[in-house]
């Protein structure tokens, strides 16, 4: 595994485990696999994305909130982003009340927003109805930039949240998302790095595969940190120091390996590639 050459060691940050590094597992599994590799936060999934399915719902199902509920006091794990609402040109902002409350209820941090609508007046005043929704509940809404998506790249998304001007917003910032859609880690510092409130943190061949090869490779052809060819370290030197960091690495190579094993294999390589890279001061969360 390559580290960033000259780099120091320095004091690392919690890490949270997000959803597609241990994609379809039970969230209660998830927790747990969280809990037990080291990770102080995790991503569940609450709402499938467009052409998706879910295959275990805590929206619909009481039972098995309950059970995340448990999972979450018994592991110490806290849920911090709720993946991920989706605002289209015919979202209606009031039908996201359910998962809303629900992320609430848990006790998440945030809930994570992707817009596909075209129009961005029309998902900028969406995008604060959403936003209104969720301030109640103590949650900030967190805008997830994608190259396929309507909110492609980091400069539109500061653009949205302007638009919208809302106070509990955010940025996420996926690193892979990020350099695929032609962000430069001084991107950062253009819209202000206080704007990001968490990233996504993975590896990918620099190379880029085309756009009919982008949603293969975000939802199994990631790396481990240190593994591919990303900017990786110019990216976390970039940001905040109160900047979260996620671990969202799906692989095709974890295929058959348990949510645990997924978990302890991601967990292991991004701790020995931060203990080498450039950061500033830890995140408090």
């Amino acid at each position: 595994m390559a580290f960033p050459e000259g780099a120091m060691a320095q004091a690392t940050p919690p890490l949270g485990l997000a959803y597609l590094t241990t994609p379809g597992a039970h969230p209660v599994a998830q927790i747990e696999a969280a809990g037990a590799t080291g990770f102080a936060l995790v991503g569940l999934r609450l709402v499938a994305p467009v052409g998706l399915q879910l295959e275990h719902d805590p929206v619909a199902d009481a039972r098995l909130r309950s059970e995340v509920a448990r999972a979450l006091r018994a592991t110490g794990v806290r849920f911090y982003d709720a993946d991920a609402l989706t605002i289209a040109a015919t979202t209606d902002v009031a039908a996201l009340r359910g998962p809303v409350e629900v992320a609430a209820e848990l006790g998440a941090a945030l809930v994570q927003v992707v817009v596909e609508d075209p129009d961005p007046a029309r998902a900028a005043e969406r995008f604060a109805a959403l936003c209104d929704l969720a301030a109640p509940l103590g949650l900030d809404v967190a805008l997830e930039f994608m190259r396929w998506r309507a909110v492609r790249t980091l400069a539109a998304a500061a653009a949205l949240l302007d638009a919208a001007a809302r106070p509990n917003v955010t940025i996420c910032l996926d690193c892979l998302h990020f350099v695929r859609s032609g962000g430069v880690p001084e991107d950062i510092a253009r819209i202000g790095a206080g704007r990001i409130g968490y990233v996504q943190l993975c590896d990918a061949p620099l190379a880029d595969p085309g756009d009919a090869g982008l949603l293969a490779e975000a939802r199994a052809g990631r790396l481990h940190p240190g593994e591919g060819g990303l900017p990786l370290a110019a990216i976390l030197a970039a940001l905040a120091p109160s900047t979260v960091l996620t671990v969202e690495i799906p692989r095709a190579a974890d295929a058959g390996r348990s949510p645990r094993e997924r978990a302890r294999l991601a967990y292991e390589a991004t701790r020995a590639w931060l203990a080498h890279a450039p950061r500033p001061t830890p995140a408090v969360v």
